[in-house]
C-alpha cells in the first residue's frame, strides 16, 4: 500500500481535536444558590471522574472519521505487478529521404523500391514503421503488422522540394525507441548529403539498441551549377532603372560559362553570358526589367548542363506601379528642405513616390489629401484651420504626416491630428553649449531598420514636447540629453510622426550625414504603405497572414497543386485554393510547402505575389563521409536490456483507494451525527 500524496498525512495531528473535546477540556459546574456552607466541612474535591472519556462511542466515530479524512487526501492506492508478454519480432523504422536532392536522376524512385522491399521482407511477428524526413521528420504510420498499410503508405510518398535533416531524423529515431522501449532497426534511404548533417554531431546521437542501417544512392559528388539567388526589387516604378543581380554557383564543377536569362510571364527579356570559376560562383546583372503593370512573375534560368536541372531557375516577382504623390508642405522662404527631401526620395533605392511642394496658404485650398501617399509638414509654422481640419480627417481615415518642428513653430498649441504639446523651441549657443547627438534609437523601429551609424548626426536647435502617456504614442528615438527626437502617435487609423528638429541643415547637420537617404527613404516607404514586405521566400518557410486586429477576416491563398518538375513551366502550374473556409478567417500563418508562386489576397484589401523556391544547400551534392556515418551508427551500440528492459516487460497497476475512503465517510457523518443527537437528548432530559 502507498500514498499518492503523502505529505497530507500530516493532517493526523487533527485526531487531538476529539481527545480534547472529550478529555481534556475544562470541567464546568453550573453554581447553585445555597443560603450557608457554615455547617459543611472544607474538603479537597477530586477531578479524576472529570478526566475520564465520556460518550466512547461518539469519541471512536469521530476520532475515525478525521483518520478516514486524512486517508482520502493522501490518496490510498494498492499496486500490483503484472508481467507482460515479452515483445516478440523486430521493430523497423523505414525512413525515406524526400527531400529536394532526391529528384536527381531516378534516386527517389530506386529509394522508393528498396523501402517497399524493406516491408516485403518483415516477418509475421515484425512491426513497421515509416517515417519521411525531407524537411521536418513526419511519421506516416503507427507500428504495425499490417504490410498493406506501410506499403500503401510508401507508394504514396512524393519527392518533396524542403531540405533533409539527419538531427531531424535522429529526434525521430529517439522518439521510436522511448515509444517501444525495445531495440529497434532503422533502414534510412538517403543519399547522405553533406548540407544536411547538423553542426553539432551531438544532435545526431541515437538511443542504445537503435541499429542504424543506411542505404545511399549517391556514390560520389556530382557536379552541378544553380541559380543561387535572385536580388530583385519588389516594386518596379520606372522600368528602365531596375537592377537585378542573380549569383550563379558551381558545386564540384570546372570552370564553365553559363547562359543566364531573364524571363517575366513567360517572355525572355534579356539574356547574356557568364565565366563561373571552378566550384565557385559569380554574378549576372540586368538593367532593366520591362514589366506591365500589376504583378509579374520573373525568373532567371540558366542554360541546363549538368545531370540535375531542377535548380536551374530562380523565381520572383515584381510590382509595377506608378510612383504615388507625397504632399510637402513647408512656409514660402524655406528652400533647403523641399531641397533635401525630393533629392532623398528620386535617390531612394525604390523611387516610388513625386513631391509636390506647397505652402500652408495652397495646401489649405485642397478639397482632400486621399491622393496622397503621406504628408509632411517641414517647420510649417501656424496652419490655416481648413488645413488642420483637413489633416486630421486624412489621419483618422488611415493617413500618415511627418512633421518637423523648427524655428517657425509655435510653442503653446498642439500638433496637428497628434495630441502632442509642443512646449518650447531650445537653441543651443554654440559658443559655450555643446551640440547634442542621437542617445537612444529604437532599432525594431521602421526608420532605424537598417542599423545606420547616427554617432556623426548633432542636432543645435530642437522642440521640446509634452507627451501623451497612453499606449499609442512610441518614442522610437531620444537625444543624448533624454528628450524625445522622433514619436509616433497613432491617431485613428493613421499615424503622426513626429522629428523635434527641422530637415533644412540649420538646426542639424541630418541632411549632410550618410544616414539621411536611408531614414528618409525608410520612413516614408511605411509612411506610404509600401513597407518591406517580403516577396521571395524559401520552401518551408512562414508567411504571417493576419494581424491581431484582423481576426476572422479572411484571407485567399492560391498555389500551386504539386511541385514543378525539371521540365515544367511554374507560370503554366494549376493554382488551386490552399486554405480552408475555416483556415481563412483564423489561421495566422501559412508554410510554404513546395515551390512556385503564391498569390495571397490579404484582409485589407493588399495582394502580394510570393516567389517560393527550394533551399540552395540542396544543390551541393558533397556526401557524409563514411567514417561519420560510421561514429553515427555507434551511438546507438548497445542493447535495451538491463532497466528499461525490465520496466517495459512488467507494468504496474495502481488501484487507488479514495472512492472506498469517502464512501465510509459519509457512512460515518451520518453515524455520528445519529449518535450526538442521541448523547444530546440524554443530556436534555437529565437537565430537565
Amino acid at each position: 500500500m502507498g500514498f499518492l500524496a503523502p505529505w497530507f498525512l500530516g493532517g493526523l495531528a487533527v485526531l487531538g481535536l476529539p481527545l480534547y473535546i472529550h478529555l481534556l477540556r475544562q470541567y464546568k459546574q453550573t453554581p447553585m444558590p445555597f443560603s450557608s456552607l457554615m455547617f459543611f466541612e472544607r474538603r479537597t474535591q477530586s477531578s479524576i471522574k472529570h478526566r475520564r472519556l465520556k460518550y466512547l462511542l461518539l469519541f471512536a466515530l469521530r476520532c475515525l472519521f478525521v483518520l478516514l479524512l486524512v486517508l482520502a487526501f493522501s490518496r490510498p492506492f494498492f499496486s500490483s505487478s503484472s508481467a507482460t508478454s515479452a515483445i516478440s519480432g523486430k521493430r523497423v523504422v523505414i525512413a525515406l529521404d524526400n527531400s529536394f536532392s532526391m529528384r536527381q536522376g531516378d534516386r527517389f524512385s530506386k529509394a522508393k523500391k528498396d523501402a517497399i522491399d524493406a516491408v516485403q521482407s518483415l516477418g509475421d511477428a515484425d512491426r513497421g514503421q515509416i517515417v519521411t524526413f525531407g524537411g521536418p521528420a513526419k511519421l506516416i504510420t503507427e507500428m504495425t503488422g499490417d504490410k498493406q498499410a506501410l506499403r500503401g503508405a510508401i507508394e504514396g510518398i512524393e519527392p518533396g522540394d524542403d531540405a533533409s535533416s539527419y538531427s531531424e531524423l535522429s529526434r525521430v529515431l529517439r522518439s521510436a525507441a522511448e515509444t517501444v522501449k525495445n531495440d529497434i532497426s532503422a533502414e534510412v534511404f538517403t543519399d547522405l548529403q553533406k548540407s544536411s548533417w547538423p553542426a553539432s554531431f551531438a544532435d545526431s546521437r541515437l538511443d542504445a539498441g537503435t541499429k542504424l542501417n543506411v542505404h545511399s544512392y549517391a556514390d560520389k559528388a556530382i557536379p552541378n551549377f544553380t541559380v543561387e539567388s535572385v536580388d530583385a526589387p519588389r516594386r518596379v516604378f520606372d522600368t528602365k532603372k531596375v537592377r537585378t543581380v542573380a549569383t550563379i554557383a558551381g558545386f564540384n564543377t570546372p570552370d564553365a560559362t553559363r547562359t543566364v536569362t531573364l524571363v517575366a510571364n513567360g517572355k525572355t527579356l534579356e539574356t547574356k553570358q557568364v565565366k563561373v570559376p571552378a566550384n565557385g560562383r559569380t554574378t549576372a546583372e540586368f538593367l532593366t526589367l520591362d514589366a506591365p503593370y500589376g504583378l509579374t512573375k520573373c525568373e532567371i534560368r540558366i542554360d541546363s548542363a549538368d545531370a540535375f536541372a531542377d535548380d536551374d531557375r530562380w523565381l520572383f516577382s515584381v510590382e509595377r506601379s506608378d510612383p504615388k504623390p507625397a504632399l510637402l508642405v513647408h512656409t514660402a522662404n524655406d528652400t533647403a528642405s523641399p531641397l533635401y527631401v525630393r533629392t532623398a526620395l528620386e535617390a531612394a533605392t525604390e523611387p516610388a513616390f513625386t513631391v509636390d511642394s506647397q505652402t500652408p496658404e495652397q495646401a489649405a485650398g485642397l478639397a482632400n489629401l486621399t491622393k496622397y501617399a503621406f504628408v509632411i509638414l517641414s517647420d510649417a509654422g501656424p496652419l490655416p484651420q481648413r488645413l488642420q481640419d483637413t489633416l486630421d480627417k486624412y489621419v483618422s481615415d488611415g493617413g500618415s504626416i511627418l512633421i518637423s518642428l523648427g524655428k517657425n513653430a509655435v510653442p503653446g498649441g498642439k500638433l496637428p491630428a497628434a495630441g502632442i504639446q509642443l512646449l518650447a523651441i531650445r537653441t543651443l549657443a554654440l559658443d559655450h553649449d555643446r551640440a547634442l547627438t542621437v542617445g537612444n534609437i529604437d532599432n525594431s523601429y521602421t526608420s532605424f531598420g537598417g542599423g545606420q551609424n547616427w554617432d556623426g548626426v548633432e542636432f543645435f536647435q530642437m522642440a521640446k514636447l509634452t507627451l501623451p502617456q497612453d499606449a499609442n504614442t512610441r518614442v522610437a528615438a531620444r537625444l543624448s540629453d533624454g528628450s524625445p527626437l522622433l514619436i509616433d502617435r497613432k491617431s485613428g487609423e493613421g499615424h503622426v510622426i513626429v522629428f523635434a528638429s527641422s530637415l533644412d541643415n540649420v538646426a542639424n547637420n541630418l541632411p549632410l550625414q550618410p544616414v539621411w537617404l536611408p531614414f528618409i527613404e525608410q520612413t516614408t516607404h511605411e509612411m506610404g504603405g509600401i513597407g518591406a514586405a517580403r516577396t521571395q521566400y524559401r520552401v518551408g518557410s512562414y508567411v504571417d497572414l493576419r494581424t491581431v486586429k484582423e481576426k476572422n477576416v479572411p484571407v485567399e491563398i492560391m498555389g500551386p497543386k504539386g511541385s514543378a518538375s525539371a521540365n515544367e513551366d511554374p507560370l503554366k502550374q494549376e493554382m488551386v485554393r490552399l486554405l480552408s473556409l475555416s483556415e481563412s478567417a483564423k489561421a495566422q500563418n501559412f508554410q510554404f510547402t513546395t515551390q512556385g508562386f503564391y498569390d495571397i489576397r490579404r484582409a485589407n484589401g493588399r495582394e502580394e505575389m510570393a516567389a517560393v523556391n527550394p533551399d540552395r544547400r540542396e544543390s551541393d551534392f558533397s556526401m557524409v563521409t563514411q567514417d561519420t556515418v560510421n561514429l553515427w551508427k555507434n551511438t546507438g551500440a548497445g542493447s535495451f536490456s538491463g532497466t528499461a528492459a525490465a520496466s517495459a516487460g512488467n507494468s504496474e497497476e495502481k488501484s487507488e483507494l479514495w472512492w472506498w475512503v469517502l464512501a465510509l465517510l459519509v457512512m460515518l457523518a451520518i453515524a455520528e451525527t445519529v449518535v450526538a443527537n442521541q448523547h444530546l437528548d440524554a443530556v436534555g432530559k437529565e437537565v430537565a
